[in-house]
């Protein structure tokens, strides 16, 4: 249930009264109330919003349908990097993991010779080094040769660069030369949520093979597909507004900044992309849902016509309908019959007047106090 119907539900009976208009005392059973009264705290707490009626542009838009995808820039994939044994997995597909969070340990035996390599590298650039130092010193009193010299400091240069190299193999790991000579850990290379996980306790690894696939869900896309029919009315940077099967009345907006260059050829249809922002925590990976893109269409009418926001908009038994606040302050359900599909707005062929206040947020919570007279319950004081 939508946690306005919640919300509203429990407002029956601490001051949300439907109001029967015949003058009876209460509403008959499937019978609409023509009035819902509210109480001043009840109003505030729901957060029931109103503004005018009133003329506007309604842009033309068209639909499309699509899906959430995850923005490859905000994805990654966690190799295992060497090979070895699971020891532990310390994640679940679906968690929500931080940068650097150690995410499972993998027991490398290979590990232990490539921190032996560096350790014996390190220990022959030392010695190299001092026997450099001595030659130096002997050469300064004619005691010793230059070709010696020269292939002192040759090794010298050499075993360093070795060891660097062993050095950065192990950084490039994530290990450094100290530790538990045979244990790797693998760790979150960003924060977000975990779309897969590949391994179990106790596999066998390579380090070609992928531990697991995060995604940052905080920023997402919806990947909507345009018929090649309708390419010439769409533009990049066009206002994009998002409404998802899963959440009907929690539309997202955002702007179109991509177009794709080439046409699926089965499907014939192109690839436009829309960024949204997850304020709300509602974009899943895979969720459907339409866009309504605006478009330029030269030939609409740009004359403003009586609109109101699409959340003011609910079906109600069937009928649809806008609540308007009267001057008494109670709220009174308008069937209304809609015209153009603007972004954001819907216009209105008939049910409302100009200047009338309509319920612009909060109108769920009036259908949910309205509907649940028809239960035939007797509404509380």
């Amino acid at each position: 249930m939508r946690r306005s119907s919640l919300l509203a539900l429990s407002l029956v009976g601490c001051g949300a009264r439907p109001v029967e208009s015949g003058g009876h005392d209460g509403a008959k059973p499937h019978e609409l109330p023509r009035r819902v009264e509210l109480s001043k705290q009840v109003i505030v707490e729901a957060n029931i919003q109103t503004e005018p009626v009133q003329r506007r542009v309604v842009a033309p838009v068209l639909l499309s349908v699509g899906r959430v995808e995850a923005d490859p820039g905000r994805t990654a994939q966690v190799p295992v990097k060497v090979g070895g044994i699971v020891e532990q997995v310390l994640f679940r597909e679906g968690d929500l993991v931080k940068q650097g969070q150690v995410m499972a340990t993998v027991r490398a035996p290979a590990l232990g010779s490539l921190r032996a390599d560096l350790a014996s590298l390190r220990a022959r650039t030392t010695s190299a080094r001092s026997n450099l130092r001595r030659l130096q010193a002997l050469a300064q009193r004619n005691m010793t040769s230059l070709q010696e010299l020269a292939a002192a400091r040759a090794e010298a240069t050499a075993l360093e660069a070795e060891a660097a190299a062993a050095k950065e193999r192990l950084q490039a790991l994530g290990l450094r030369a100290k530790g538990d000579p045979v244990v790797f850990q693998l760790r979150a290379p960003i924060s977000g949520h975990v779309l897969q996980r590949n391994v179990v306790t106790g596999q066998p690894v390579t380090p070609e093979q992928t531990l697991a696939t995060i995604a940052d869900l905080d920023h997402a896309w919806f990947i909507a597909r345009l018929f090649e029919h309708l390419l010439a009315k769409v533009r990049v940077g066009a206002a994009v507004e998002v409404e998802l099967n899963a959440y009907p009345d929690h539309p997202l907006h955002g702007t179109l900044d991509y177009i794709a260059p080439r046409v699926d050829a089965e499907a014939q249809t192109v690839v436009a992309r829309v960024p949204l922002d997850n304020r709300e925590d509602l974009l899943r990976i895979g969720l459907f849902g339409k866009a309504r893109i605006v478009v330029t269409d030269h030939g609409a009418s740009p004359e403003p016509r009586l609109a109101v926001p699409r959340d003011a908009i609910v079906d109600v038994a069937g009928m649809t309908m806008v609540f308007v606040r009267a001057e008494d302050g109670a709220f009174e359900p308008h069937e209304v019959v809609l015209g153009t599909a603007g972004e954001g707005v819907v216009e209105i062929l008939r049910g409302l007047r100009e200047g009338e206040s309509a319920v612009t947020h909060g109108a769920w919570t009036l259908k949910s106090v309205l509907l649940k007279s028809t239960f035939g319950e007797e509404p509380g004081h």
